[in-house]
């Protein structure tokens, strides 16, 4: 089940965790617990990387257990990667060891040792704020295209019945031309000879022979 708070804790704070999550249903917010919402065979690193992923805010239950606990270090980090705004709640009068001391370094504290009821009403209002307010955009990704990578093929044109048609018909005339004047015969005309003159007559060749 995906719920907008995810509630962080160590296996030893389980009645310090329930009970905020109690209070904080009854005011009309929905929560997430690992030891609650966990069905039994699933896989339960799993399941708590989703429900990190699905939250929009991490309430953490800040004790001298969860402070030397690896799971919760490991919770908070995954909150810093996928960029979950996180609530610390000091519990207990503990001060961050260095798994913990980075993460809290910009992060204000809401200290539940003063007194319970004031400390759950300055969370409501803050988890209010928090869920109201829009959610950072994500960074900006740069793509490397590669000049050696293959180009995406070209989407091939769909014709028409009608051009295909047309293109058919053009190409059978062509075609039709081309063999009309391969195998017709075809001869040179041949140049009337025209009628020998008078003037073009030969005259008889004169010869100096004298009758007898």
């Amino acid at each position: 089940m995906a719920a907008s708070i995810f509630i962080s804790y160590a296996g030893r704070d389980l009645k310090a965790a329930t009970d905020l999550c109690e209070a904080l249903e009854t005011a009309g917010f929905t929560c997430w617990m690992a030891s609650r919402d966990i069905p039994p065979g699933e896989n339960f690193q799993i399941a708590i990387v989703r429900a990190i992923r699905a939250a929009q805010v991490m309430v953490l239950v800040f004790t001298h257990n969860s402070n030397h606990s690896e799971e919760v270090a490991k919770e908070l980090a995954l909150a810093s990667q996928t960029r979950l705004r996180v609530v610390p709640l000091r519990m207990e009068d503990a001060s961050p060891s260095e798994a913990f001391a980075y993460e809290f370094a910009t992060r204000q504290w809401i200290d539940f040792t003063a007194g319970w009821d004031a400390a759950l009403a300055q969370l409501r209002q803050r988890l209010a704020a928090t869920l109201a307010a829009p959610e950072p955009a994500p960074e900006p990704t740069l793509t490397v295209v590669s000049l050696d990578a293959p180009r995406p093929p070209r989407a091939k044109r769909k014709r028409s019945p009608l051009g295909l048609l047309v293109a058919l018909i053009l190409i059978l005339g062509a075609l039709g031309v081309g063999a009309y004047y391969l195998l017709a015969p075809h001869s040179k005309p041949v140049a009337p000879v025209a009628a020998p003159s008078a003037a073009a007559k030969p005259k008889p060749a004169e010869t100096n022979d004298v009758p007898f």
